[in-house]
């Protein structure tokens, strides 16, 4: 049986980065210039042009300012999963904290499309070894799978030595890492966010056709913000800057060029046999 690839967008605009003290304050989000709609309904029309289903991880807080446009996204037959509710890093919070912060995300997703969410990723894929505990809490809170985990090093984040690819883990719940390669040095990403911004479309294709000739599943996710050229721009720094804001011109057509080239599923569709266990 081919394994399914799958393509999510999680639903934050250009303020939400992580790990930056330019980074507005939560009490402030309210206030800050909103693109979020604009550029998920970009997204959406690319979609539909290219008669994709998707997943969308959404956050909470989206969810309680943008409930029309989660209807939007709903009717047109994307599945909404959850991206927490005030986009912190795991592993800054304690259970308890995360735990809340999940729920209060269900609460506003449901309120907005009548539909609990099954699937979760974490802020910055940040389940890593030190908060991997997360894991256990969301098969505790009803969840069916999860997208968090980075089986390679980053800044924020990272299981290097987690299985790669689609996997059941022993609480149950279905595991859906983000795309990676195998080079000499390490596993590199290259199917979101500014890894897919900075590699050339040439090269992602190389790579992902490599993994479907594998039987791979490709899971490929983006933001709004990686395809908004006019987006507001962060005092980051020259290296932060680079990785934040790179690339975003072509951004789109490589995303147009990976839906029309291979076939797509939410996660909500992926069967539940198909994964390692």
């Amino acid at each position: 049986m081919a394994s399914p690839n799958l393509f999510s967008i999680d639903l934050e605009d250009w303020f939400h980065l992580l790990d930056t003290d330019a980074a507005p304050a939560l009490s402030t989000w309210a206030d800050q210039e909103a693109r979020v709609e604009t550029n998920a309904g970009r997204l959406l029309d690319v979609l539909e042009q290219a008669n994709v289903r998707c997943t969308f991880f959404v956050l909470g807080w989206i969810a309680e300012q943008y409930p029309a446009l989660l209807q939007r996204i709903a009717e047109a037959g994307h599945e909404i999963a959850s991206h927490g509710y005030a986009h912190g890093l795991i592993y800054q919070q304690t259970p308890q904290a995360f735990r809340d912060d999940l729920r209060r995300a269900n609460d506003a997703i449901e309120g907005a499309v009548g539909v609990r969410p099954i699937g979760y990723r974490a802020p910055g894929f940040s389940i890593r070894e030190d908060s991997d505990w997360a894991l256990d809490v969301l098969a505790s809170e009803g969840f069916e799978y999860d997208s968090s985990v980075f089986p390679a090093s980053r800044a924020h984040g990272g299981l290097p030595n987690a299985e790669p690819l689609p996997t059941r883990l022993p609480n149950g719940l279905m595991e859906f890492p983000v795309s990676t390669i195998s080079t000499p040095l390490s596993r590199v990403a290259y199917l979101g966010g500014g890894y897919l911004r900075l590699f050339p479309t040439s090269l992602i294709l190389h790579w992902a056709r490599g993994q479907r000739a594998r039987n791979e599943s490709l899971v490929l996710y983006i933001h709004p913000r990686d395809i908004d050229l006019d987006q507001p721009r962060l005092d980051l720094g020259a290296f932060r800057n680079f990785k934040s804001y790179v690339g975003i011109g072509g951004c789109l057509d490589k995303v147009a060029t990976l839906l029309s080239e291979f076939d797509w599923v939410p996660f909500r569709d992926y069967p539940r046999d198909a994964a390692a266990s």
